[in-house]
This record gives C-alpha cells, structure tokens and sequence, in this order.
C-alpha cells in the first residue's frame, strides 16, 4: 500500500477544528455554558427545522441550507436577548 506524502503547511497556519477550539477557550464561561446547555441544543435544532434554508443566501437569490444559528443583535451574555429567537437567524457556514 502506497503512503500518502505528508500534507505542506506554513508554519504557524492552523486548520479550522484548532481556532474554533481557541475561540472556545477565549469565550466567557458564562457565555459558553449557554451554547452548550440542553436548553440551547434543542431550541438550535428546532429553530434550523423550521428556518432550513440560510437567510443571507436566500437575499442573494441562492437556496443554500442553513447550519448555523446567529443572533443578529449581539447578546454578549444577557440570557433576554439570547433566548429571544426574533433575534435569530439561520445562516450557512
């Protein structure tokens, strides 16, 4: 079986996986314990089955599924506004 070379990178480059987990850390706890709370895994899920498609794309006249749930006024940590899903919405990676 043939071995596949060793992939180039820049040095101090790093994929995606490794600056969402450095955003991560870098987050309020706060802030944190409200993207992974239950509470939130639920209310994402639904809130992307009843919006699918990505409200940026579909302004552009494009029909790309959603993935992603924004907040468009920034909540920065008050639970009101992070909860308020007519805050909310739906885009794509």
């Amino acid at each position: 079986m043939p071995l596949r070379p060793p992939i180039h990178r820049p040095v101090g480059r790093r994929d995606k996986r490794e600056r969402d987990r450095d955003t991560d850390r870098r987050r309020d706890p706060v802030i944190r314990a409200l993207y992974r709370s239950a509470r939130w895994l639920a209310e994402r899920r639904l809130f992307l089955a009843r919006h699918p498609l990505c409200a940026e794309c579909q302004r552009r006249d494009r029909l790309t599924p959603a993935n992603t749930v924004d907040h468009v006024v920034p909540h920065r940590g008050d639970p009101e506004r992070f909860w308020d899903q007519d805050g909310w919405q739906p885009l794509c990676a």
